[in-house]
């Protein structure tokens, strides 16, 4: 190689080496805002004692953002009404005995809703497994059955 391919490949080399640096200096900072607020209407058994989660098949495990809510198990049916005041959005969530269905949004295109119903019986033959989001209001629903769900408050797994 003659040595102008060289300075080319030391240059590239220290440009692709000074945007790495850049990179791990210039991260955003996370927000640090509240959660939004969650109603929960007609619902049961909302005790977040273990023995009262232990009943429950499946449990439903709402994150927005960076930030998770705590276990809600799916022992009947039940409305969840996720508010965003600062932004105006908003969230419905319908949930049943071991089901879940975005039932409304304020998102642009409804793509959270059109998701459809989620279930212990379809979560491994639906697009998004285990998941419904609204990524317009990064609102992520995540089924989760009763050993995980347990798993998770024990600390185990993430």
């Amino acid at each position: 190689m003659k040595r102008k391919d060289w300075i080319i490949i030391g240059g590239v080399a220290a440009l692709a080496a000074l945007l790495l640096v850049a990179g791990i200096f210039f991260k955003p900072k996370p927000d640090n805002t509240t959660l939004p607020t969650l109603t929960l209407t007609k619902f049961i058994g909302l005790d977040q004692s273990r023995e009262a989660l232990e009943e429950a098949e499946s449990y439903l495990r709402i994150r927005q953002g960076d930030q998770y809510y705590n276990l809600i198990p799916l022992n009947g049916p039940g409305e969840i009404v996720i508010t965003q005041e600062e932004q105006g959005f908003e969230n419905v969530v319908r949930i049943d005995r071991n089901s879940v269905v975005m039932h409304n949004s304020n998102c642009p295109k409804h793509e959270c809703m059109m998701q459809g119903e989620m279930t212990l019986d379809n979560i491994n033959t639906r697009v998004f497994f285990q998941w419904i989001v609204c990524l317009p209001h990064q609102v992520v629903l995540e089924l989760l059955p009763r050993e995980e769900a347990l798993n998770l408050l024990a600390g185990e797994t993430p």
